[in-house]
């Protein structure tokens, strides 16, 4: 073969070999997962260690609220058979009230007296609903009050800073940084 040949066959020959491949890093220069798996357990441990404390509180204090309820939704149930028994004395006030008008308004002699016969009736009577309105306003806004009262106080417990950062530890060293 001729010099130029060879040199042709030896250039294409190069081109098509592989280049060669690193060999890989010694044992010793790869990073360890150790640290990183074992701080990972850690924290898991510590959430689920937490996750089981709060289920417990979250328990009890559920727990201590259905009963509280229960018991206000008694007192809620008698307080409203108090208020139907008020407004239907009312009631039969105000049918009292209609008849007694009816009847004075049928004796009155003058279309004066019968304006004022009218006058004084509408008068009570508004006042009257209006003073009765505003009553069981305020007891039903009392009675609503008393029944979620101890739901209020469980969910602000449950949503305080301290409950996260014990469910949640990693969170709070983020946080510091």
């Amino acid at each position: 073969m001729s010099q130029s040949t060879t040199t042709a066959t030896n250039a294409a020959a190069a081109k098509t070999t592989p280049k060669a491949v690193k060999a890989p890093k010694a044992a010793s220069e790869t990073p360890s997962v150790e640290p990183f798996t074992k701080a990972a357990q850690e924290q898991l441990e510590t959430m689920m260690a937490a996750f089981t404390e709060n289920t417990d509180t979250v328990r009890a204090q559920t727990e201590d609220m259905v009963k509280t309820v229960q018991e206000n939704f008694e007192t809620a149930s008698e307080r409203l058979q108090s208020v139907n028994g008020d407004l239907m004395n009312a009631a039969r006030e105000e049918m009292s009230d209609a008849m007694n008008f009816a009847n004075d308004l049928a004796r009155a002699k003058t279309i004066g007296d019968a304006m004022e016969i009218q006058r004084d009736y509408w008068t009570n009577l508004f006042e009257t609903r209006m003073e009765r309105a505003r009553d069981l306003t305020e007891t039903s806004v009392k009675t609503t009050q008393e029944m979620f009262e101890p739901m209020n106080d469980t969910l602000a417990d449950s949503f305080k800073p301290e409950t996260f950062e014990k469910f949640f530890p990693f969170a709070k060293a983020f946080a510091t940084k």
